[in-house]
């Protein structure tokens, strides 16, 4: 069985991409199925990412959002009443998109602040 080539910069479109497996190593449980969530976690990282230019390559932090996402979408519709499924303890967030994505898609951008008095307040 060969590699399959990546082409980075890109969203992922095919469940044997190998970039799924370094965020998720219980892709390889949905081998048929993820074409569909991948696609669907893609428009809804495109809808709350800022905008990219038409030809620009897509970031590794959208890509990982993606994976993210896809995991979250996969394991919401079979987890348990204690939100665990799987051999690999993975959790599920009910939100749409949940904290971690949303970060990997806007950074929080700002100074950091030890305490006292902040400067604009």
């Amino acid at each position: 069985m060969s590699t399959p080539i990546v082409a980075l910069g890109t969203w992922i479109t095919e469940s044997d991409d190998p970039r799924i497996g370094v965020l998720w190593d219980g892709s390889e449980d949905y081998p048929e199925d993820l074409e569909f969530v991948l696609a669907v976690a893609r428009k809804q990282c495109e809808e709350f990412a800022p905008a990219l230019a038409e030809d620009a390559p897509v970031p590794d932090n959208y890509v990982a959002a993606q994976v993210l996402q896809t995991r979250a979408l996969v394991r919401a519709g079979v987890t348990g009443s204690g939100d665990q499924a799987g051999g690999y303890g993975e959790t599920v967030v009910v939100y749409p998109l949940d904290w971690t994505v949303k970060a990997l898609l806007r950074p929080r951008k700002g100074r950091p602040y030890f305490g006292g008095r902040r400067a604009d307040a």
